[in-house]
């Protein structure tokens, strides 16, 4: 008859299979040396020598450095027994080491799901990934005086460093030139050249977006009055100043051109105080397709046409338009070219008529999105966009006249 226990500690297992037949006859059979191993494992040192001697000396391999090893440790464990070695000694030296016994160690409770700490949810100011918590401590303790300045739409953030080099910014009467120093625009008083600064992007509770037809000469600039020349929003002063009849004493937003049209390009310019739609439509991500007019010196030929169709190289990228066709198919002008891209690289379109051959008279947008310019706006004018309007701007679908007002 075979008797197998099974004793279970962390980590460590082990079977023991007595046999009182191979016990007799066969003291250094494999059933004696696990005897010996157990003994060794949960008795004392006597009864694991004792058991050594009846295997006549003769325990090798894994399990004699086991039962070496475990000799070393018995004396931690001494008077307790494996089998017939004990009776109660036996039960209680497998008692410290089963499941659910009132000395074993607590399980790890299996953690809940939605019962956790949770993880705050992080938020990109431009500059860093900051938690709730850091965005209020930043509220309370203040921000940068150069990040508050273009906040408020005084100047970028660059033009604010200059301006507070050079002295002309003040808080709370101490003109200050150092570009870190914290304020808190809730309570402290910033002045410009002797002006308080007030409202600003903060101040506006909604946003405003307009459609611009852009005229030649006119850069795309972020700051009104750039050394550069004449900007496109050098063409909002009529809006700044119904801003400020509006608001008196309040500084008007900062505005936001949504990409870029180089000096000799004219067409559709999206101009808005919301700095993060401006960066979500002009990023490539958003796939938002821009449609151009190439009036050309002459005719384009097929070939051209192929060309320009195949892409070429812009800023060390290979780019390739969307659509490339002769605008005059039905009847029009045949040295008009309508081409549609993605991408929105500087000078791409011009690159693209220029690898091609093609010697580009005028270029005009027509087309941001799902959103058309209407001929009927002047150069130089804008209108304001409804609310449908700005969603069709994000469109991948058909254009719609962006006269309908």
């Amino acid at each position: 008859m075979t008797a197998v226990v099974t004793t279970t500690r962390v980590g460590f297992s082990v079977v023991v299979a007595r046999s009182a037949r191979a016990r007799a006859s066969h003291p250094s059979s494999s059933a004696a040396r696990a005897v010996t191993l157990a003994a060794a494992r949960f008795g004392s040192k006597a009864t694991a020598a004792a058991s050594a001697r009846a295997c006549g000396g003769r325990i090798t391999g894994t399990i004699g450095r086991a039962a070496s090893s475990s000799s070393r440790d018995a004396s931690t464990s001494a008077g307790r027994g494996v089998g017939a070695s004990s009776s109660s000694d036996g039960e209680d030296g497998f008692a410290g080491f089963l499941p659910n016994s009132p000395s074993a160690p607590p399980t790890p409770k299996r953690p809940q799901p939605g019962k956790g700490k949770r993880t705050p949810q992080l938020r990109f100011d431009g500059d860093t990934y900051k938690t709730p918590a850091a965005r209020r401590r930043e509220r309370d303790e203040g921000e940068r005086l150069n990040k508050a300045l273009a906040s408020l739409g005084v100047a970028s953030r660059r033009g604010a460093d200059d301006l507070i080099f050079g002295g002309r910014v003040k808080v709370n009467g101490t003109t200050i030139t150092a570009p870190q120093t914290k304020v808190n625009l809730n309570t402290d008083v910033v002045m410009v050249d002797g002006k308080v600064v007030e409202g600003g992007v903060s101040f506006v509770k909604e946003h405003t977006y307009f459609m611009l037809n852009k005229p030649k000469g006119f850069v795309c600039s972020a700051r009104p009055g750039s050394e550069s020349g004449k900007t496109v929003l050098d063409l909002f002063e009529q809006w700044r100043e119904e801003f400020r009849s509006e608001y008196p004493g309040k500084l008007p937003p900062r505005l936001f051109t949504v990409g870029r049209l180089d000096v000799a390009t004219t067409g559709l310019l999206l101009v808005t105080t919301d700095g993060d739609w401006s960066q979500r439509v002009s990023h490539p991500s958003s796939e938002v397709v821009k449609q151009y007019v190439v009036t050309a010196n002459a005719k384009p030929t097929r070939a051209q046409i192929v060309a320009m169709s195949k892409g070429t190289e812009v800023d060390g990228a290979h780019v390739v338009p969307v659509r490339v066709e002769v605008a005059g198919a039905d009847g029009g002008p045949k040295n008009r070219i309508i081409v549609e891209v993605v991408d929105g690289r500087n000078r791409e379109v011009r690159v693209l008529c220029e690898s091609a051959g093609v010697e580009v008279k005028n270029l005009k947008r027509t087309r941001v999105g799902g959103l058309r310019m209407p001929k009927e706006l002047p150069l130089g004018k804008y209108v304001r966009l409804k609310p449908a309007q700005i969603a069709h701007v994000l469109d991948k679908g058909l254009a719609i006249n962006g006269g309908t007002f």
